[in-house]
């Protein structure tokens, strides 16, 4: 009896899974798929319109940035290569201190102590340079000390050289016989001490070697004017220079230096520009100096076959105090036709371009 009733019981359960697996089946049985409506050929193309414009707008874009992302980082390493600017140090304040001292020692001399004024000079001056730094002693008449000096100029020359110029003023004195008047007065002739001031520009070439600095070149006495800059001096260049063989050509250019220096020492701005047409450099000493003679002169061939290179050494004179002094003169002679003219007066740079080709 209860084999038959789990016969039954059994029967049922199997009936109520078939059941469930039918309705499961019809639960996840796929529906009907519905058809998409046809879409016009235009909007197809439209569509592939917008996926090409923007794919060119990302493809540009990325090579505008690739490209300034580059730019950037080129200058960037442009920039770290660049050397900074370096300072001449011939224009440092200790230099000008330097130039400073050296201009009041050698505007301070007495006639009877020469010497001591060598000495003191040459903690300045550069081996080789003339131990009075050009001063001639022989001629003196005064003694000399300095009362002021300021600084005028700074002119650099090189990357290790400058100009520095100063005003200075000077005190000039001397012992003067006073005559007497009384003839029956046999006394000695009396003394009495005569003095003025000097006023002068002075240049003084200023160099560094690495460990200390010098006077390079004999310092000058220059004009200065507000209008204009202030002379240059450069090294001396004769070995690298190809010196022109004795000529008539020579001998006219020396001969015209005697004609230019006497212009340059008096003449008024408008005349010397019949012979100087250096731009940097128009006007001359005006009457500060006197010249008295051009010592020495050697001629080189210049760039061009008109041109010379003129390096002389020039003596020229204070008109007040008789004071001589002798300078270096670096000039590129030019001929014109039938005539000479200066065309650079301090010609520094093309005597260092010249004599390094």
């Amino acid at each position: 009896m209860k084999n038959i009733q789990k016969k039954k019981e059994n029967k049922e359960n199997i009936k109520a899974l078939k059941r469930f697996m039918q309705k499961m089946k019809v639960f996840f049985s796929t529906k009907p798929k519905k058809e998409k409506p046809a879409r016009p050929k235009s909007y197809l193309m439209r569509k592939l319109g917008v996926i090409t414009f923007w794919l060119l707008f990302s493809f540009m874009f990325l090579v505008v940035f690739v490209n300034i992302t580059s730019n950037i980082n080129s200058g960037a390493e442009v920039k770290q290569s660049q050397p900074k600017p370096m300072t001449n140090p011939a224009t440092k304040p200790e230099a000008i201190q330097f130039a400073k001292d050296f201009t009041k020692n050698y505007f301070t001399w007495k006639r009877d102590s020469w010497k001591v004024r060598e000495k003191r000079l040459s903690n300045f001056l550069a081996k080789g340079l003339d131990s009075q730094a050009g001063l001639v002693k022989d001629s003196l008449k005064w003694d000399a000390s300095v009362q002021h000096v300021s600084l005028q100029n700074v002119e650099k020359i090189t990357e290790n050289k400058a100009h520095i110029i100063f005003e200075t003023m000077t005190k000039m004195s001397r012992e003067v016989q006073v005559k007497n008047e009384n003839k029956k007065d046999k006394e000695k002739a009396k003394t009495k001490t005569e003095t003025k001031e000097v006023a002068n520009f002075f240049a003084v070439p200023i160099t560094y070697n690495g460990t200390s600095y010098g006077v390079y070149d004999l310092p000058f006495i220059t004009n200065v004017d507000s209008a204009t800059t202030v002379t240059e001096e450069a090294n001396n260049y004769r070995k690298d220079l190809e010196a022109a063989k004795a000529s008539k050509e020579v001998t006219n250019i020396k001969n015209f230096l005697d004609t230019f220096f006497t212009s340059y020492a008096k003449d008024s701005e408008d005349r010397l520009s019949y012979i100087l047409t250096d731009e940097k450099h128009q006007n001359g000493l005006q009457g500060a100096l006197n010249f008295v003679e051009v010592g020495s002169a050697d001629v080189f061939h210049g760039e061009k076959q008109s041109k010379f290179i003129v390096i002389a050494d020039v003596t020229m004179e204070d008109p007040e105090t008789s004071i001589q002094f002798d300078t270096v003169y670096r000039l590129v002679v030019t001929k014109e036709q039938d005539h000479y003219l200066v065309s650079n007066l301090k010609a520094d740079q093309a005597i260092k371009e010249l004599a390094s080709e």
